[in-house]
Order: C-alpha cells, then structure tokens, then sequence
C-alpha cells in the first residue's frame, strides 16, 4: 500500500533528532520529478501499472527496476510542505523499514535504509549520513552563525566525520521548505554526476561555468549542508532562528549519463552501396521528418534511425553523418548534401583528385565522403598523439556528463586530479595553464590523451591499426593503449625528477654542460620559434649559430630553438619572422643527447602481460621501423628506447607521416587536446598534393576529437560522423541509449501533464455538479 505522512510536531522532531548520536546510513536515488512511484504502482498487487511505466523505469533507473523493491516494500509518499517536519517522518518511515518518496513540482528523491539498498543491489546518488536541527533564540547575524556552527558540529559528530573530511560546506539562509528541498536535491546531484559549479561572479565570459570535481585520491566526495532561517513571533514580537545541517556522502550510482544528442542536436546517419541508393534514402529521411514534428517522435525517429545503421548498414559501402540543431536546420543540410553528393562522386577516379575533393563536411558538422578510409579492409586507422603544450584551460570541461562510468573507471586506476593537473588545468585564472611547467604540461597531456583514447576504444569499441606520436605524444601512445602495466607510477616521477625540472627544463643542466659552462656563468636565456620555412635553408645556416638548433620539422614550418640571442640573428640571417613560444625545452635538440641514458632509464617501464597484437606501433626516431607485438617486438627496452631516441633528437614529423603512409595509414584520428597534429598533417597532405611530393599517391585525412574553443560534445559528435562516414568499425549504442533516456523522460513528463489536466478536468465536474 501506499501511505501519506502523518502530521509531527516540530518539537518533537527536532528533540528527537538532536538526540541521535548514530549515522543514519541511508540511501538517496535521485527521481525524475514527473515520476511519481506511487501512482505508477497497481494499488492490489504493487505491481508497475503499466508496461511503458516499466519501460521508463528500466531504461532511467534499471537498479530499482531489475530488483523487486517496489512490488516487496511499503512505499510511503511525501510532498513538501514543512521541510523538517517531512525529514522526520522520512526517516521515521525508514527505520519502520519503508521506502519513501519525498518530492517537490522540481525535484523528487527516493529514500530507503542503505543496507536495503545494498541487498537489492541498488547504487544509491548518495548516503545521507547526519541530519541535525537547532533552534536559538537570537537572530543576530552572529548568533545564527554560531548556531550554524554547533548544529553542523553535531551532524559531524553524528556521521562520524571530522571538518577536514568534507569537500564543501554550503550555508543556505533564508529559504522557504520547497526551496530548501530543491537546494538540497542539487547538491546531491551535483554529488552524483562528480560536478564542481564555480561561482559566476568569479569567472570570465569564455570560461566553463562548470567541470568535473576533483578529490585528492581515494577520497570520497562529502557536502555538508546548513539550512538557517528566521522565525517570527507575533504575539512577543520577539524573533528566533531554526538549522537544519546535514552531511551527505557521494554513492556508488551515478546520475545518467546526458544524451550526446537529443532534440536540439541530431543525428542522421543513411547509407548504401551506390549512390542512387543515397539519394534515396536521403530523400525517404526528408520526408519522416516532415511527419515527425513533435519531440518525442523526432528522438525515436533518430533512435530508430541509428538502430537500422548498426544493424543493416555498417557493411554498405558507402554513408553519411548528417549532424544540425533543429528540424528546419537538418531539412538544410539534406537539401545541401543532396546537391553536393553527385560532385564529390565524380571526382572518385579522377587522377586530379584530393582528398578534400571527395569530401564534403559542412560548419554544423554533416560529413560525406566518397573514398572511405577506415574500413576493416583498408586497416588504415591510425590513433595520432600530440605533444606538450596542447592542453588549454578548462579542457574536457563538460565530458564527464556523457561519460561518468569513464570518469569513475579513470578514478579508480589512479589519481585523476593529478593526471589531468586539474589545479593549474581549471584554475580560475586563465594565465595559469600556459604558464605551466614542462613536466605538468607533460603530464596533463597524457592524462588528456589517454581520457580520450579510453573514450574511443571503451565507449565506442574503435581499435586503431596504427597509433604514432608527436614528440612526448610517444609517451603518450605508449601510456594510452594497454602497453604499460601502470602509467600513473609515471605522474609524480614526471613532477620531480631533474630531467624535467632542471636538465632539459629550468637551468637547462643538460645545455649547460654540452655548452661546457660553469656555475659563474650566466643563465641561459633559451626560447624555441616557429618560422615558415623548409628544413634546408635553416641546417645551411646553423654552422655559424652553434647554440641554435634545428628542433621540429613540421610540413612548412620548422621549429628553432636554443640561445634566444642566436635564434633572433639565424631568423634576421633567413629574412624571416619566428613566433616565440616562449616556452623552455631543450628536447629534440643535440645538447637533449647529454640525457638520453636518463630518458632511456626514465621510460624503462614493466609493460603489461597481455599487450596489443592488434596494433602497429610507428616511432618517430626509427622513421620507417614498425614496432609490432604481432611479430614479438615489444618489450620495455625497446619503448624506452624508442622513446628516448626521438626526445632527443630533431623531430622530422614530416617524414614520420609519409613514413607512416607508406606502412598503409589513411585516416588520422588525433587523441589530445586541440587538433594541433591534425592541422600539420593536413598541410603535409596538401604540399605534398601540389609540390609532387613522394607521398602525393597516398589517400590521407584527419580526423580531430577535440578542438580548443568548440564544444566538447559537437566536436566529438563531428568526429564520430567522420569516423561513420569513412566506415570506421564502430558501435553507437551510446548515442542509442541516450536517446532511450530522453524518450522515457519525455513519456514521463507528458504523462504527468495528462494527469494533471485530467484531475483539474474531474475537480471542474466536480464543482459544476456541486452547483
């Protein structure tokens, strides 16, 4: 049966409360607000009412659906009207061993006793822990706050935690019962999807109004919580204060991942062996959405769409990715790729032909290609790694929304706060994260590269045939695709050690001694600069500029690098002008050698039992060696080896790429933050394509899953696109389940609107028939 809550007073309550010295041990399950469990459950046999109701409840709650709690346990259902009054009798219910809903028009919880919850192996949002209320006679500002101050004690006290064991404390006044409520339910949410809000009044225009909140490791996340309010009293005309405090602690359950696309942001994919057969089904698409106005049909025509994909149309030929934010938008882009496909089909064969010739890709992201180049028969996928300096503030601000069973895997293999940097990566001031030292930008930059390449092969079961890596981006292949046994040993190594803090770094202890000075000579003031230039021209030059070395090869560009002075004059000697990244680093330049045992020592890292069979390792000092495991070639001397030998010496990534293209890499897919390594390999592709360069023959294109500036979630969806397009074996059974949760909570809430327009409709007869 279901019950309603039985009035308390609230001297009782808080007399009662005051007076528990245990924790309370009880488990929270964050609700849709338009469930109400209590009317979706057959008052005889407490059975779910109908099957869309358990649809809903399987795909939005499948802990609470696939346990028998609901049809074995008294549900009792409260509404908000006296916020204190409500939690006693919550707990009174709980105790009784009840289950109950307490809910607001906003926000809706479902409590019951944390063991229950762990016999019906539910993961609760969150455990409740101590909930504490103190009423003072003074409303001084002062008073209140050292009222505030002993109630939260007690509620420390109570859950068995001391001060220093809660992440936040969050002092509510002045709040009436359904906000206070409200506030609360937040604050559990924000517990349950991992979510630090950061304070608007503190923050830029262009910064992330939110990230993923970080603890220090194997440290649970806990929030204290204060409610106070004043409470007037007519007749003395006298006033007093009342406190709640609570402390709730993060659950094992996780609020459900957003949908990465949905009703503002969709996603078409067609597909077919020839290219009336696209035509076709572009047009059969234009026409289901014309009859599918409405919210709810949109999402399942999409859902549907991508289920006939995965099962029909993943061995076609040929598919298009058709990406926009709104019916009338997509309408466009069908119209645009209708016109545009017979042109970008001619121009296969064509011995004229570029790679951006047989593509066509529009701003909001829509992605067709003629020549697919990620297919299992091409197996000419390639995972590319980026270097230092690519990770940018508040990066990956928003992708631990989408992915939360990702963010808790990375949390439990280690320190997630360290491997992404988070302190300096989403400081509130900007300036912070460029002027990181070289080992934390190190480190961040495998954190980054190693998020999204688990995001890739886990999420969306991609496997690369190939995996390269732009200087330190080595590191970064090695880290990110199951060949170290334990890549976060690296982290504080990485902060501490004096290869990156002073030899090649800082004091630069590594050129010091190549250039034979000695303590009483001056700091060196080093600095590297991008110039616009072929390799040639500079290694003519550098004979008469000993402290400036030739670093990077970069398509048409190189990297200089050394004595700042001599830079500056080998640049006036070219006629050129270099953009000075300001950053010191002695890697891939000649006095880096001083090193290399160190580096070789440093990287020397038990590699796990089962490695990758699957993947051909490219190292970018061995130029045309592919290190494969497939052939045994594998082993910790080798990585560290390897590694060594491009951190010190010049990096040629133009050859690394035809070096690459020649093993039978087509598609670059670029796993780090921004798309740096996508852009040079595109002006590689393109200079080869006009100079007759030795790899004009070769079909290449990139693909980057992260852009500095865009969208985390467009740009991963575009790449996804592209990915689908260029027949990537691949799953989209994320996007297809995000779109079931976002139909089951648009089901829900337009059942509660009927409800609620049915029961106004009977009160209306019901007064009619009184008059």
């Amino acid at each position: 049966m279901v019950h309603s809550t039985l009035p308390v007073s609230k001297a009782s309550v808080s007399d009662q409360v005051i007076k528990s010295e245990m924790p309370l041990r009880i488990a929270l399950l964050v609700l849709p607000a338009s469930l109400d469990l209590s009317k979706s459950l057959d008052a005889d046999t407490l059975s779910l009412e109908t099957p869309e109701v358990a649809k809903q409840l399987s795909v939005l709650l499948p802990d609470l659906h696939n346990s028998t709690l609901l049809q074995t346990t008294e549900l009792v259902s409260i509404k908000v009207d006296d916020f204190e009054a409500n939690l006693t009798a919550t707990i009174e219910s709980i105790e009784q061993g009840k289950l109950v809903q307490i809910s607001t028009p906003t926000s809706s919880l479902l409590m019951m006793h944390a063991l229950k919850a762990a016999q019906n192996r539910i993961h609760p949002h969150a455990q409740l822990a101590a909930m504490q209320m103190q009423a003072g006679s003074d409303s001084a500002a002062s008073a209140d706050a050292c009222m505030a101050d002993a109630c939260m004690e007690s509620a420390l006290s109570q859950a068995k935690r001391k001060p220093d064991s809660v992440s936040k404390r969050f002092d509510l006044p002045e709040l009436n019962s359904t906000e206070q409520f409200d506030a609360v339910c937040e604050l559990i949410k924000d517990l349950a999807s991992r979510t630090h809000h950061r304070d608007a009044a503190a923050i830029g225009p262009k910064q992330a109004t939110s990230h993923y909140w970080f603890t220090d490791h194997h440290q649970a996340r806990v929030v204290a919580i204060n409610l106070t309010n004043s409470v007037q009293n007519r007749a003395s005309q006298s006033s007093s204060s009342n406190c709640i405090s609570f402390v709730v602690s993060q659950g094992t359950g996780f609020i459900a991942p957003r949908s990465i696309i949905h009703a503002n942001r969709l996603q078409f994919v067609v597909s077919s062996d020839t290219q009336a057969g696209l035509i076709d089904a572009l047009g059969s698409l234009k026409a289901q959405l014309a009859n599918n106005s409405t919210s709810e049909s949109l999402l399942t025509l999409m859902r549907d769409n991508l289920f006939a994909f995965e099962a029909n149309g993943s061995t076609d030929t040929y598919a298009i990715a058709l990406q926009a934010s709104s019916v009338e938008a997509m309408l466009q882009e069908l119209k645009a790729m209708v016109e545009t496909l017979p042109k970008v089909m001619a121009e296969k064969g064509q011995a004229h032909s570029s790679q951006s010739s047989l593509q066509y890709k529009t701003p909001a992201g829509s992605y067709f290609t003629a020549e697919p180049l990620g297919s299992s028969a091409q197996s000419g996928l390639a995972f590319v790694y980026p270097g230092v300096g690519t990770v940018y503030s508040d990066m990956f601000s928003e992708l631990h929304g989408y992915f939360p069973s990702l963010y808790s895997q990375l949390e439990r293999e280690g320190d997630l706060k360290s491997m992404f940097q988070a302190d300096a990566i989403y400081n509130l001031d900007p300036k912070v994260t460029p002027a990181m030292p070289l080992g934390d930008l190190a480190i961040a930059g495998v954190g980054s590269s190693y998020l999204l390449t688990q995001l890739l092969v886990k999420e969306f079961d991609i496997t690369p045939n190939f995996a390269l890596g732009y200087s330190m981006g080595e590191a970064s292949m090695w880290a990110s695709l199951g060949v170290w046994n334990d890549p976060h040993s690296l982290i504080e190594k990485t902060k501490t050690d004096p290869l990156f803090t002073t030899a090649i770094s800082g004091k630069l202890t590594a050129v010091r001694k190549a250039w034979q000075l000695d303590n009483r000579d001056a700091d060196i003031v080093w600095n590297s600069f991008v110039v616009r230039s072929k390799a040639a021209p500079i290694k003519t030059l550098l004979p008469e500029f000993p402290h400036a070395y030739l670093a990077i090869v970069q398509g048409d560009t190189c990297v200089i690098a050394g004595c700042e002075t001599q830079c500056r004059e080998l640049l006036a000697r070219m006629k050129k002008r270099g953009i000075a990244a300001n950053r010191v680093t002695a890697m891939h330049t000649s006095p880096a050698m001083e090193e290399h045992a160190n580096v070789e020592q440093f990287y020397h890292q038990p590699l796990l039992e089962s490695l990758p069979t699957d993947i051909k390792f490219i190292s970018a000092a061995s130029g045309d060696t592919c290190v494969s495991n497939a052939r045994g070639g594998l082993d910790s001397q080798v990585v560290s080896r390897s590694i060594a030998d491009t951190f010190c010496n010049t990096l040629d990534f133009t050859a690394l790429i035809h070096s690459a293209q020649k093993q039978g890499v087509k598609l670059f897919v670029e796993l780090g933050a921004d798309r740096q390594n996508c852009t040079l390999i595109d002006k590689i592709a393109k200079q080869d394509h006009q100079c007759g360069g030795e790899s004009t023959d070769f079909p290449c294109c990139t693909v980057p899953v992260n852009a500095k500036g865009g969208d985390d979630i467009t740009t991963l969806l575009k790449a996804l696109g592209q990915l689908i397009s260029h027949r990537v074996p691949l799953t989209v059974t994320p996007l297809i389940d995000g779109i079931n949760r976002e139909i089951a909570l648009s089901q829900l809430k337009a059942a509660a609107i009927m409800k609620q327009i049915k029961s106004e409709q009977m009160s209306n007869l019901t007064l009619q028939g009184e008059v």
